[in-house]
């Protein structure tokens, strides 16, 4: 693990929380803060940043992993709880209505059906790159012949993107920042790069104000408007931040904690900050107040969601299951397969010696 790529998840997240909620404070009284809109909107290059570091991080621990064990953590790390952070939101999205076209972008996060559907939570247009990534791994840890084919088809889908939503979708340009991210994962250290990270923040924030900033809503997003700018213009600084964030070595901190709860942050920030705007509607406050209150009650809320929620669904579903086939694997898939031995035990002890020297596995730690 690079934690110092967890911080960075944090920071991501946090990006997009404050973009949300200044939306949030613009809507109930008119006004952006002291921040201008077009340094606000730099929020967006959050989810670019995220995308770059999925590129980084599947690459670098698939490397060590079957393509069965790489796709069933990633599910189970992803889906549990975005399922859960579905079902209220489909309690708000009721109001307004939805068809079953939701309902299945939603539990597949397929969003190319006859027409290009969003999931009923908004937030999750971006896990179905996530997703379609994860399935183009899987398939490349199975048989590496599939790389070829896999970038040959991304290749003829952008150019045919006209064709259709499934051409739109496995063709979208936003792919390119997580094959920046695979590139970046067999990079070698380079210090220099640690400019990347003022350099990319810079070219981020005054995107904005040179008027070059890529603007849609969700659907546009799935459907690739503007694309290829966003790639440019956030997806390239994205990169050159998270390369720059590779070279810094950090250790476990609060920070790597709260990287931790990142995707939790993402996945439920826009319920407290909805909520709360049923009440500055009523009782409008300074924007910048109305932007502060969301984003600490979204960290908040968010991390009694990882505390009491995730981190035990996950402890649940990763503890295995006694007399299950494979259990012992999945808990410990690096396990060594000894050879048979004479008057030799398991882990060289010879029959009589005191067991003492076996190793705890009460301390091996699934991650």
């Amino acid at each position: 693990m690079i934690w110092s790529l967890q911080v960075l998840r944090l920071v991501a997240a946090l990006m997009v929380v404050y973009l949300h909620a200044a939306l949030t404070a613009f809507q109930a009284t008119g006004s952006s803060g002291v921040l201008p809109p077009e340094i606000q909107i730099a929020g967006t290059a959050g989810v670019d940043i995220f995308f770059v570091i999925s590129g980084v991080i599947i690459t670098r621990t698939g490397r060590n992993l079957t393509w069965q064990q790489f796709a069933w953590k990633r599910l189970r790390r992803i889906v549990p709880i975005y399922y859960l952070a579905s079902i209220p939101a489909a309690f708000v999205a009721a109001k307004a209505g939805f068809g079953w076209r939701e309902v299945v972008t939603t539990i597949t996060l397929w969003p190319a059906l006859d027409v290009m559907t969003a999931p009923i939570l908004p937030v999750a247009w971006t896990l179905c790159f996530e997703m379609l990534f994860y399935g183009a791994a899987t398939l490349v840890l199975f048989d590496r012949r599939f790389l070829p084919l896999l970038l040959g088809l991304f290749a003829i889908s952008c150019a045919f993107r006209s064709a259709g939503p499934v051409f739109q979708f496995i063709g979208n340009p936003i792919i390119i920042e997580f094959l920046i991210g695979v590139a970046l994962a067999f990079a070698p250290p380079f210090r220099a790069a640690l400019w990347g990270i003022p350099l990319g923040a810079t070219a981020i924030l005054i995107a904005g104000p040179l008027g070059i900033t890529p603007f849609g809503d969700t659907i546009d997003f799935l459907l690739g408007k503007e694309a290829f700018q966003r790639v440019l213009v956030y997806g390239v600084p994205a990169g050159l931040i998270v390369y720059g964030t590779m070279q810094v070595r950090a250790e476990r901190s609060i920070w790597t904690y709260l990287g931790d709860g990142s995707y939790t942050l993402y996945l439920f920030h826009t319920f407290p900050i909805s909520l709360f705007l049923t009440l500055w509607n009523a009782f409008p406050l300074a924007p910048d107040i109305i932007i502060l209150v969301g984003v600490i009650a979204a960290v908040l809320f968010s991390w009694r969601v990882y505390e009491r929620v995730e981190r035990p669904l996950l402890e649940a579903i990763r503890r295995p299951r006694i007399g299950t086939i494979g259990a012992f694997d999945d808990q410990f898939p690096h396990r060594l397969s000894l050879p048979p031995t004479d008057g030799v035990g398991q882990f060289g002890l010879k029959k009589g010696e005191p067991r003492e020297r076996l190793p705890d596995r009460r301390n091996v730690v699934d991650r």
